[in-house]
């Protein structure tokens, strides 16, 4: 079982110094990943609907939150074997130039460990701060994923989309993966078509067994729809609050197909010491190999 954890970059731990501690526990203890959530800015006032921990929205707006990808640049130069994720970037969010370079460039420095956990967000106020569309954040994404993997090669990009249209040019250094694999977050029948249609996995948070079950069984059904292998899809599973990991939940996974879980340790009291127990424990019941 590969084990990742989210790193203390959004709350109240936020600091250089606790992502330190915890990328490099992650390396010593044998852990496959780490990753960083996103989000840009918290208006004041939100309306949006909220699809987790029964629509509440948790955090007020002085919440410190990093840039996800800066974030793993810190992570990475500490702790230089476990691959780089976002749970999830909301890609739509941004430029698609600009975000292809800055996701290539971590890539490159970090010697080919990124993977990009994308979704389309939820929070249409944050896309009307920024001065993005929200009603067609989905089709955008779309364009995105196909374009920032044409400059990822290298090549001379030519890209006539609805929303995006480049001409003659070229993005160096390319990635070091090729492709970049891109895991779609959400449990929306867009999101899981999205998942069958052209990502190689499904990064879903918060989501019970059951949901699990019927996300994966609909992504099958999807990629024969539209002729891909399913054995090809990533499943990487992020739990958070809804349950614990111990022996009956990684059989549960087992059974299930998912090889790749991201814990949340406990970033609560006034040091790292709850999280790292439980980075050790969940280590120590998954039977990883520290290194040395």
């Amino acid at each position: 079982m590969k084990i990742g954890v989210r790193l203390p970059i959004e709350g109240a731990k936020v600091s250089p110094e606790n992502i330190t501690t915890v990328a490099r526990l992650a390396e010593e203890l044998g852990y496959y990943s780490v990753w960083g959530p996103d989000h840009v800015v918290l208006p004041e006032k939100m309306e949006s609907y909220y699809p987790y921990d029964n629509n509440q929205w948790p955090y007020p707006t002085e919440v410190k939150i990093l840039d996800p990808l800066l974030a793993l640049v810190w992570a990475a130069a500490v702790a230089p074997s476990v691959k780089l994720g976002t749970s999830v970037l909301i890609g739509p969010l941004r430029n698609p130039v600009l975000l292809a370079k800055q996701v290539s460039s971590l890539d490159f420095l970090s010697g080919g460990r990124v993977i990009l956990g994308l979704g389309v967000g939820w929070m249409k106020e944050e896309f009307d701060i920024i001065g993005e569309s929200f009603s067609n954040r989905g089709k955008r994404t779309d364009e995105m994923v196909e374009l920032m993997r044409q400059f990822w090669t290298g090549e001379t990009v030519d890209f006539q989309g609805e929303f995006y249209q480049v001409s003659a040019c070229k993005m160096h250094p390319p990635s070091i993966q090729q492709p970049i694999p891109i895991l779609w977050g959400g449990y929306s029948e867009a999101a899981l078509k999205h998942v069958a249609r052209m990502g190689d996995g499904w990064a879903p948070t918060k989501r019970t067994f059951e949901q699990l079950a019927t996300g994966i069984r609909k992504i099958k059904e999807y990629c024969l729809e539209y002729g891909r292998d399913p054995n090809s899809i990533i499943i990487v599973a992020r739990p958070g609050p809804i349950y614990q990991i111990n022996a009956d939940t990684l059989t549960r996974y087992q059974e299930l197909g998912i090889r790749h879980v991201i814990i949340d340790p406990p970033l609560t009291g006034p040091d790292l010491t709850a999280c790292q127990a439980e980075m050790k424990h969940v280590a120590e019941l998954c039977g990883l190999e520290p290194r040395k």
